[in-house]
């Protein structure tokens, strides 16, 4: 099982456990904290990461330090992923706890790639397209790639929709070598 599905599963059960509470905002940026935190401090990560430190020492510092700091749901859970040696997946349970928080809510994800950046209106024309779409409240972000060439790549829900110059580029170049040859 890859480490994206078990991040899934852990972070499924963390939400569901949060929405009973009503705390999923506070679970949320809770994992957001630690997650900064870990990335701030490689050796704090070294710790409790270690084979060579004992589960009840990597427990007594999680309660030390986080007793009392955050929602009552994740000083547990932190407990269940230091015991099952996981708490190196914190940052893809916290993208997945987003990903159900975000759903949840009514709000879709989206990336844009242009070749050149978006004016404000432009922006506001593709939220409005993909708003239509998918009926969601659109959280877009925008990045710029010249190799597109032209036009835009939209990444949506999992789907992708090319309207780049580099992609018709391909289907003409596609078609032109499947084409017959005549003589």
């Amino acid at each position: 099982m890859g480490d994206l599905s078990v991040a899934r599963k852990y972070a499924s059960a963390l939400f569901r456990l949060a929405s009973e509470g009503r705390a999923a905002a506070r679970v949320r940026g809770d994992l957001e904290s630690l997650v900064g935190l870990l990335r701030e401090s490689p050796r704090l990560v070294s710790f409790l990461e270690s084979p060579d430190v004992a589960k009840k020492e990597k427990a007594a510092f999680l309660d030390r330090a986080f007793r009392g700091k955050v929602d009552d749901a994740v000083l547990p859970f932190l407990f269940l992923l230091s015991r099952r040696d996981r708490l190196g997946l914190l940052p893809d349970i916290l993208a997945e706890f987003e990903r159900f928080d975000e759903e949840k809510s009514g709000v879709q994800r989206a990336e844009v790639v242009t070749a050149v950046p978006l004016s404000p209106r432009e922006k506001e024309l593709i939220v409005s397209r993909l708003v239509n779409i998918t009926g969601k409240t659109i959280l877009l972000r925008d990045r710029v790639d010249p190799a597109i060439i032209g036009g835009v790549v939209v990444y949506v829900n999992g789907d992708v929709i090319d309207g780049s110059i580099r992609a018709r580029l391909a289907e003409l170049r596609a078609a032109l070598l499947a084409a017959p040859v005549a003589r």
